[in-house]
C-alpha cells in the first residue's frame, strides 16, 4: 500500500470511529429522554387550552374545597383543561413553553380548579367553563 492509501484508510477509520462515538452518545442521550418526557412532554391535544384568571388560585386534588391543594397558579398561567364537573374544572397539565412555541410543552398537573378562576384561551372558548 502506498502512503496516500494508508492516509485515506486512516482518515476513513477515524471518521468511522468518530461517527460511532457520536451514535453511542446520541443513543445514551435518547435513553435518558423518557425520564425528561415524564416531567414535561409535548401536548397531544390533551384538553382545551385555558388560562388562570386570578392570583394564588388553588388547584385541588378533588373537586371540592376540602381536598388537598396540589398547586397554586397565578393570573395568566396556561393550563390544559379536560372537563367540567359541577362548578369545577379538571386540569391535566400546565403549559411550560413560551406562547407560540411548537410543539407546546406541558408539565403534568392533575387537579381541579373552581370554574370562576379559569377561562378558555380563544374567544370562542373563553366562557366554556362557566356554561
Amino acid at each position: 500500500m502506498s502512503n496516500s492509501t494508508n492516509s485515506l484508510t486512516a482518515i476513513a477509520l477515524l471518521c468511522f470511529y468518530t461517527t460511532g462515538l457520536q451514535l453511542i452518545a446520541q443513543t445514551k442521550a435518547n435513553a435518558a429522554t423518557p425520564i425528561l418526557q415524564a416531567q414535561s412532554r409535548p401536548a397531544q391535544n390533551q384538553g382545551v387550552c385555558s388560562f388562570i384568571n386570578g392570583n394564588n388560585v388553588n388547584i385541588r386534588s378533588l373537586p371540592n374545597t376540602q381536598s388537598n391543594i396540589v398547586a397554586k397558579l397565578n393570573r395568566g398561567d396556561t393550563v390544559r383543561a379536560v372537563r367540567k364537573q359541577g362548578s369545577w374544572v379538571q386540569i391535566s397539565g400546565r403549559v411550560t413553553s413560551q406562547p407560540g412555541v411548537t410543539p407546546e410543552v406541558v408539565k403534568p398537573l392533575k387537579g381541579w380548579v373552581l370554574n370562576t378562576y379559569i377561562n378558555g384561551c380563544s374567544e370562542d372558548q373563553f366562557d366554556r367553563w362557566r356554561t
